[in-house]
């Protein structure tokens, strides 16, 4: 549908917007058309795409939750459908929706799940297991200690060239969402882990940072992929993912007696409220050491 894709190239030319999460809008888009089509049993137009109904909507939402996917997901898809219906009054194509107004479903909020030092430690080991060659050893140590050292986002993490470490002092800037560029403390340890790699690199022409064994930039599947081996392998949950080890960053920096606005900048948070979440699980920490040391505890008892 052209339509669609004057949509999508309206997002990609957003500067508030990730490519991420224009992925997602679009993917979201193209699960609601095919639900639509079965639903109305009729072929989706732009025309009935833009004239949908609350009831339509709700419908969709029923279809979701019933298939089990999570309130997160569904409120992501009703925030892609509005931006797609707020584009198409921004084009003069319709003058009004009533699903703008319509309230995404409330989500839980649920505490990160970080990973202890020592498993992070152990997944580090691991990778000597899992990789032969020596240069991707190297590589995939760096960019663990990288993500956990100062709580990068995957697609940060790879999206970084070898100038941006190479020429760099303290401090490396990093490209985050919505392309945003900030700065970042580099410690010497992790620098001289990263250069190591760089050294032994093969491909002493790339500009990426991380590249696969082609050459080419490094992608976040593969780095998913090698965190499911590695947690397979040493029998850690499944909520240790390539992200926990950001949330493990912030998580111990507070801990540790960080400030929230401090973390704030560090992770590239545009809202405090959203560092908040790590204070949180502090708290928990602080209370289940509380629970399991002191004389008086229950649990103690």
């Amino acid at each position: 549908m052209k339509f669609i894709a004057s949509w999508k190239e309206y997002l990609n030319n957003s500067e508030f917007l990730a490519k991420n999460t224009v992925e997602s809008y679009i993917m979201d888009m193209e699960l609601f058309i095919r639900f639509l089509t079965n639903f109305k049993s009729e072929t989706v137009t732009k025309e009935s795409l833009t004239s949908i109904t609350k009831q339509d909507m709700r419908a969709w939402v029923l279809h979701r939750k019933n298939k089990g996917d999570s309130e997160k997901s569904i409120s992501r898809g009703i925030s892609s459908i509005k931006s797609f219906l707020r584009f198409s009054i921004k084009t003069n194509v319709i003058k009004e929706s009533d699903i703008i107004s319509m309230r995404s479903p409330k989500i839980k909020r649920s505490l990160p799940r970080p990973i202890p030092i020592d498993k992070i430690n152990d997944i580090l080991l691991s990778i000597n297991d899992i990789k032969k060659t020596n240069w991707i050893i190297k590589r995939d140590k760096a960019l663990l200690i990288l993500i956990y050292s100062v709580g990068l986002r995957i697609s940060e993490a790879l999206g970084l060239n070898r100038a941006d470490i190479e020429n760099c002092g303290d401090f490396i800037n990093v490209l985050g969402k919505g392309s945003k560029i900030r700065m970042v403390p580099i410690i010497d340890k992790v620098k001289e882990t990263i250069l190591n790699y760089i050294k032994h690199l093969e491909f002493k022409n790339s500009e990426a940072l991380f590249v696969n064994r082609f050459g080419e930039r490094l992608s976040a599947s593969a780095v998913q992929k090698l965190i499911r081996k590695s947690r397979k392998s040493l029998g850690l949950p499944d909520s240790v993912t390539p992200h926990a080890l950001r949330h493990s960053c912030a998580t111990h920096i507070i801990e540790n007696g960080g400030d929230l606005r401090s973390v704030q900048e560090l992770l590239g948070h545009a809202s405090i409220s959203s560092t908040q979440i790590y204070s949180d699980v502090a708290k928990k920490h602080v209370s289940d050491v509380y629970d399991k040391c002191h004389p008086m505890s229950k649990k103690k008892n």
